[in-house]
């Protein structure tokens, strides 16, 4: 009996994803398994690290992490509960608040920056020329771009605008 869905329409999103949860379990074994917290909250931390100031709105975290803004909160919840990040005003809007890297949510990456540099070069590095990574990136970048705006033209229909 044939497969209901063609395996031509799963080549491109069948490589995507069973790359993304192939590479997805080697970080969480050998990175983040380094630090004793979750996934998420390290890469809540390696967002914030990134930032300017080392800090950010949680609606900005929260687009930048594609979860819910519950989820969000949640995980920043947890992570100030480990004084891994505070929370402080937005000296532009009083009403906000910013999420802020804490000098313990530093030590927390600093121990996790090997084991992901790591890791990166045992399945990036050895597999692709930097050329070969570049232009990885680059495909991913125009692909993750396309699906946010079709995700975001959903939403849009979705609200009736």
């Amino acid at each position: 009996m044939a497969p209901i869905i063609p395996p031509s329409t799963l080549r491109t999103t069948g490589a995507l994803l069973e790359t993304h949860i192939a590479v997805s379990r080697l970080i969480e074994r050998r990175a983040v398994s380094t630090t004793d917290t979750d996934p998420t909250t390290v890469d809540l931390l390696v967002r914030l690290d990134q930032a300017p100031e080392q800090r950010l709105r949680a609606v900005e975290l929260s687009r930048q992490l594609q979860l819910s803004p519950s989820h969000v909160s949640r995980t920043i919840d947890r992570a100030a509960a480990a004084d891994l990040v505070t929370r402080e005003s937005d000296p532009d809007d009083r009403r906000a608040a910013q999420v802020v890297l804490t000098d313990p949510g530093r030590d927390l990456l600093r121990r996790f920056a090997p084991a992901i540099r790591d890791t990166v070069e045992a399945i990036v590095d050895d597999a692709l020329s930097p050329e070969e990574t570049d232009t990885l990136i680059g495909l991913l970048d125009r692909v993750r771009n396309a699906a946010q705006a079709e995700a975001d033209g959903d939403h849009e229909r979705d609200l009736g605008n």
